[in-house]
């Protein structure tokens, strides 16, 4: 429950809490808002949405893969939790959890759109999680392994039980369950995951490294220092830019040498065209501006915050600690 204190008498109300139902919101609203942010809802993996689920078809709201190749199969309810949740979800496990490449390749197509009729899911995947040509996936290692995840306005207790149940015997299965408030009008949705050991979905930070895109396009990067700005582009990486708050500090990063820039987020997120397609790159001016003298390199960065750093990532998350000791570091030898 949700509670909105009161700074004067020191006593609390209890918010109001509502269903998306209750202002207008269809299942498929909450279908566009998850598989557009589904990096934003998933502890500890970074999600690549390859499908949506079309009108009357017997098919699954969400379908997304993992780096690894393995297969997310979600089912979201705009309403309460039930054990019936679960049987929809395995069923489509069973449907298809044994899809090939093609077969997978085929779906993907049909999301992807005439964005570009000749893009292949192995390319889109490799470089959506900057695989090297080394470690990119092969057709079949593609839907080795399946994670079931029901999405539902609240838990029961049988579903948890059941969730409990089919985990201790080995099925990747989990809930995130949300919330929807009401304050002066105003609504809100609240995600967690279910699970007995993990907790929240995901930490909380307000510091992010994020990749200029050098590799793929080095006029991105030259584009974001004259402009002072953090930037992504294309669908699947440019909503990264979404997640940024007023007061946020990112540091920009150039692929193989490290940190080049760092900034405070605007907070005001904006669009603009990218390589002769409309709205592609969205951005995010950078208050504070600081250009390093010289890059930061990643083997720095690991030794200044003693921690390692997932670098293959486009936008990922750091520690205020982490921020703290990397500030410390670039003020002393890089500005």
């Amino acid at each position: 429950m949700l509670y909105r204190l009161n700074t004067k008498t020191k006593d609390y109300t209890k918010v109001n809490r509502v269903t998306l139902d209750s202002f207008g919101w269809k299942e498929l609203d909450l279908q566009k808002l998850l598989s557009s942010h589904i990096q934003d809802f998933i502890s500890s993996n970074e999600l690549m949405t390859i499908f949506n689920e079309r009108p009357r078809q017997e098919e699954p709201d969400i379908l997304a893969l993992d780096k690894n190749g393995d297969l997310y199969i979600f089912e979201l309810k705009r309403w309460g939790s039930h054990q019936e949740n679960l049987l929809q979800v395995l069923r489509y496990g069973q449907l298809y959890g044994s899809s090939n490449y093609d077969e997978l390749n085929e779906m993907f197509k049909k999301y992807y759109g005439n964005d570009d009729p000749k893009a292949e899911l192995y390319e889109i995947h490799k470089q959506y999680f900057d695989l090297s040509d080394s470690s990119r996936l092969s057709k079949e290692e593609f839907n080795r392994k399946q994670h079931f995840l029901v999405v539902t306005n609240g838990l029961d207790q049988k579903t948890v039980e059941a969730i409990v149940y089919w985990k201790k015997n080995g099925l990747n299965i989990d809930a995130i369950v949300y919330w929807v408030f009401e304050v002066n009008g105003d609504h809100f949705i609240e995600f967690n995951m279910y699970s007995p050991i993990e907790g929240y979905l995901e930490y909380e930070s307000s510091t992010y490294v994020l990749n200029t895109n050098y590799s793929n396009n080095q006029h991105h990067t030259e584009d974001m220092l004259k402009e002072h700005k953090a930037a992504a582009y294309y669908p699947g990486w440019r909503e990264k830019i979404e997640k940024l708050q007023k007061g946020d500090t990112v540091f920009l990063y150039k692929n193989g040498t490290g940190i080049i820039a760092y900034g405070a987020a605007s907070g005001k997120l904006e669009m603009q065209d990218c390589d002769g397609h409309h709205n592609y790159e969205y951005y995010m001016k950078l208050d504070k501006f600081k250009k390093l003298k010289m890059p930061f390199a990643a083997s720095e960065m690991k030794a200044a915050a003693n921690q390692g750093f997932n670098f293959r990532q486009t936008m990922f998350s750091i520690s205020e600690e982490s921020r703290d000791l990397l500030i410390k570091e670039i003020k002393e030898k890089y500005l």
